[in-house]
């Protein structure tokens, strides 16, 4: 008995809706089980940076302008700065000079602020960081209202597991506001 050709084409697309509908059901059931975290980029929504972008990097100009501030993880000093933000996580051993500033166990950091124009040490700034992982959001470590001491903010906080990281931050002085943006991993 000869199978007639429309039948070969009938079972032919049978077969190829039958896989194209089994790959989306697949598809849609393994990205339901991935472990996706919602960015926090400048401790806030993706929602909010992509709307108040500009906002945010005028204030930074603004707030630079007016204070010296300097951050220093582990003896290593670096400026408010959000540079690191347009680098993708490979490029940063080539384009970055924040590399390797965490090590794994207990890290110091410490902030100060000096007004430009009276020279004074700023002693009433709000400081908020957080230390994240690159991908997932289950490590992040927030360190808040940061106390001041000895002309400087003081802080110390632990990190368990060797990765990259970002270091997310914003500091308030009054009205004036700073952002910070930092990629770095922990030391070999």
């Amino acid at each position: 008995m000869k199978m007639e050709k429309y039948r070969l084409w009938l079972m032919f697309f049978f077969l190829i809706f039958g896989l194209s509908f089994s790959m989306i059901i697949w598809t849609i059931r393994s990205t339901a089980k991935a472990d996706l975290s919602e960015d926090k980029s400048f401790l806030s929504t993706y929602h909010d940076v992509d709307s108040n972008f500009n906002t945010m990097m005028i204030s930074n100009e603004r707030f630079n302008a007016m204070y010296d501030i300097s951050f220093d993880v582990n003896n290593r000093t670096f400026p408010l700065e959000l540079k690191d933000i347009f680098l993708a996580q490979r490029a940063l051993k080539d384009k970055s000079n924040n590399q390797e500033m965490f090590n794994v166990g207990t890290n110091n950091i410490s902030v100060k602020i000096i007004d430009k124009k009276s020279g004074k040490v700023i002693d009433n700034a709000l400081i908020t960081l957080q230390i994240s992982k690159a991908i997932k959001s289950d490590a992040d470590i927030n360190l808040k209202n940061i106390p001041f001491k000895d002309g400087v903010y003081l802080s110390q906080f632990n990190i368990k597991d060797k990765g990259n990281w970002n270091i997310n931050g914003e500091v308030s002085i009054g009205v004036d506001k700073g952002y910070l943006f930092i990629k770095t991993n922990t030391k070999e």
